[in-house]
């Protein structure tokens, strides 16, 4: 059976410790006649993340294979779209810095046969190019090639999914994106002759180690800047409140580096104030009244093939049953950011004295949570 825990969508980092930690890889490092190397696909835990490829930039020889592996608890993919036409399915977008009419799948569609708010995560994404059992990809230039979600961790019944290996066997320079993180995280690969300079297993991880290094500090400075509490006044002598939900490339300065986590985590307010929270990144807002919280992607097992990932519509849609805060109700304020129909925000009214905990339904398994103490005023 699929668990949440294929389907989490976002990560997060490490701390500063990762900055000297061994470069995970499939084998030792191998020396300068290797034909295979391992690049890292994101880096991080908890409530920190690095959305990138490390190193984002590869040379290798025709023939060689590369290996992309899983470097955190974040769900990425590694997808080759460029010139390539993509299996039939209905929803598709233009592909960031590609050609006009150059596409890539968008990530939620209409599931077949149901009605217009069925909908769940397309399965060019969710799963890979490659079927199980079938020889290892060998990718020209032209062809659409995608790992499907690959996850650090393995639910219990759930194949594993942690590595995507390809052959390249045509000169060029080939471009690829993660299809979660359409918008900011790609890599390059470039083939060259066997008679000229690439890289070996040495080269990739002192870049991969040297790109961490670099970026990891942002997620620092944001967190930093996240805890500065901003309020204004509001109606009838009440104050507004304002909390980040996620930090994003307007605060670290690289929209790769960010922060999964409400800022201010814990909130204290009068009865009468109002909450506001903004989000530029797949977050949402969820005050749960009772065990357990609702999961975002419910698996849909099929009769052939693959099971249906179906978003599950009490999580993917808004939902505010009074403007006040009452807290034997669920409330929702479904994605927030650039992607959502929902908007950048959502604010939500106390009058209860007490303390109310909410969380991120895409994060929770990252432990992006909140609180909100409400005191009498």
């Amino acid at each position: 059976m699929v668990s949440r825990k294929l389907l989490r969508l976002l990560v997060a980092g490490i701390g500063l410790t990762l900055l000297a930690a061994p470069i995970p890889s499939l084998a030792e490092p191998a020396g300068q006649d290797s034909n295979e190397v391992v690049v890292l696909v994101g880096a991080g835990q908890d409530t920190t993340q690095l959305l990138n490829y490390f190193p984002a930039t590869v040379r290798v020889h025709t023939g060689d294979t590369v290996t992309w592996k899983i470097n955190g608890d974040e769900l990425h993919t590694v997808a080759f779209t460029q010139g390539a036409p993509l299996p039939p399915f209905p929803a598709t977008a233009q592909a960031p810095g590609g050609k006009p009419g150059e596409v890539i799948p968008t990530f939620a569609v209409p599931v077949p046969g149901g009605g217009p708010s069925d909908l769940m995560v397309n399965p060019l994404i969710g799963f890979a190019s490659r079927p199980p059992g079938a020889p290892v990809e060998t990718y020209s230039g032209n062809t659409f090639v995608s790992s499907g979600l690959l996850q650090k961790r393995t639910p219990p019944g759930a194949p594993p999914n942690e590595t995507m290996s390809v052959v390249f066997d045509t000169p060029g320079t080939y471009s690829y994106l993660c299809l979660i993180h359409t918008d900011r995280m790609f890599g390059t690969i470039e083939v060259v002759g066997t008679d000229e300079d690439a890289d070996n297993q040495d080269s990739v991880s002192a870049r991969a180690r040297a790109e961490i290094a670099a970026e990891m500090p942002l997620t620092a400075a944001a967190r930093e800047q996240g805890q500065q509490t901003k309020k204004e006044a509001g109606p009838n002598d009440n104050t507004v409140w304002y909390v980040r939900a996620g930090m994003s490339d307007i605060f670290s300065g690289d929209g790769r580096a960010q922060v999964m986590e409400f800022l201010p985590k814990d909130l204290s307010v009068k009865a009468g104030d109002s909450v506001v929270w903004g989000s530029a990144y797949f977050h949402s807002v969820s005050f749960v009244p009772t065990a357990p919280p609702p999961e975002f992607v419910v698996p849909k097992p099929q009769p052939g093939g693959p099971p249906q990932l179906v978003l599950n519509p009490v999580v993917a849609f808004p939902s505010k049953p009074t403007p006040t805060y009452d807290p034997t109700k669920y409330y929702n304020s479904a994605d927030l950011g650039p992607f959502s129909f929902a908007g950048y925000s959502w604010s939500l009214a106390f009058d209860k004295p007490g303390t109310y905990e909410y969380a991120c339904l895409i994060h929770r398994d990252l432990g992006m949570k909140g609180s909100i103490t409400v005191v009498a005023r």
